[in-house]
């Protein structure tokens, strides 16, 4: 299989992610009320407006990756964003400690395989 529809069915594959998790993250108000965890829901509401949008973004630029490259890109920067205020949290919120345990090898793996493809696709870091 070439480097290039692996690239195709990653971006699908981290949008459908995206698009779930967002749909999780609209209804996670009642999640933290089971678990005695204090919310504002319209965060975590906006939040999975924002995922599930996103991951509706991140299957579009799946049509063409090279014209829209930068919806991955993106993507890449708000994973490694959240790895890193995952781990300062970690402690914070053990109630979560399974969810980031998954999430956080997930969201690094994902960007690492992205940067990588799209590299070899000569789409970032190109010699001058």
């Amino acid at each position: 299989m070439s480097s290039k529809k692996i690239l195709k069915i990653l971006v699908v594959l981290g949008g459908i992610v995206e698009i779930v998790i967002g749909l999780l993250f609209m209804v996670l108000d009642i999640l933290f009320e089971q678990i005695g965890l204090e919310n504002i829901p319209i965060f975590t509401q906006m939040a999975g407006s924002f995922l599930l949008c996103y991951g509706i973004l991140l299957i579009y630029s799946a049509r063409d990756v090279e014209k829209f490259k930068i919806i991955p890109l993106v993507n890449i920067l708000v994973r490694v964003i959240m790895v890193i205020f995952s781990l300062i949290n970690i402690f914070e919120y053990p109630e979560f400690l399974v969810i980031l345990l998954f999430a956080i090898p997930y969201d690094l793996l994902w960007s690492l395989f992205m940067i990588l493809l799209l590299k070899k696709e000569g789409l970032i870091f190109k010699r001058i």
